[in-house]
């Protein structure tokens, strides 16, 4: 059976909540705006309840701890075809074999450690990588286009790094970003995710400084790009972003 989600990380632990209380033998769960209909498949629609998906949280770090919470989250956040299945099978172990369930020589386990890592290194490169820019209301705004969906990732880390100024980081390639207005942090989707319009004199300072500060004789553009992955110069300012 097909479990049919909503594309979030409380969509799939509601899907895991039902998929225990009434014993559905799960073949695969799929948000359902990604779904592609299969010949003979069983489907079951599962609607997003935020009590069982906290109580489904809440089991997960009480058996295997709140760094196996986030590393699930973690993997959730690549959007890899078939992670979710790989999830499901990982948390089922943990809930019926927690023993077994941090053995990586499992194929399951092994791909949602291995996927889980990947998103977190892009998460912790992406705090170097975001480069912000003034927009009006001296709001500051920073674009990335991650691989992964790792934006709120992003969101503890310059809340504490900067706590008295607003800013936003926009993901352009999913149309997600957060927002934070020195006293809390907001989620932004759709036309609110939308990009203000940059000062470009304020971007024309950074470069200049960027400029300015570069020394020639100590240019390295293999050692750059290895530090630096060309994917990611788009959205630098330094680097005509």
């Amino acid at each position: 059976m097909t479990l049919l989600t909503e594309q979030s990380i409380e969509g799939f632990l509601s899907a895991v909540f039902e998929a225990f209380r009434l014993k559905l033998p799960v073949h695969r769960i799929v948000a359902e705006e990604i779904y592609i209909p299969q010949l003979f498949e069983d489907t079951h629609p599962i609607t997003t309840n935020p009590e069982n998906a906290a109580r489904v949280w809440k089991g997960i770090q009480k058996n295997a701890g709140k760094n196996t919470a986030f590393m699930i989250q973690a993997a959730y956040l690549s959007e890899l075809p078939e992670m979710e299945i790989s999830l499901w099978e990982y948390v089922k172990g943990i809930f019926t074999n927690p023993e077994n369930a941090q053995n990586t020589l499992e194929p399951h386990t092994h791909a949602v450690f291995q996927t889980a890592n990947k998103v977190r290194k892009e998460a912790h490169d992406m705090k170097g990588f975001v480069r912000f820019q003034k927009a009006e209301n001296d709001l500051m705004v920073g674009v990335i286009e991650p691989t992964y969906n790792i934006v709120n990732l992003l969101a503890e880390h310059f809340a504490n790094r900067f706590p008295n100024m607003q800013w936003m980081i926009v993901d352009v390639k999913r149309g997600l970003g957060i927002h934070y207005d020195c006293r809390e942090i907001y989620e932004l989707c759709g036309d609110a995710a939308e990009i203000p319009k940059i000062d470009d004199e304020f971007s024309a300072l950074w470069k200049s400084y960027y400029k300015s500060a570069n020394i020639k004789e100590r240019k390295n553009p293999r050692l750059q790009r290895r530090c630096l992955p060309v994917k990611y110069w788009k959205h630098l300012t330094e680097m005509g972003g």
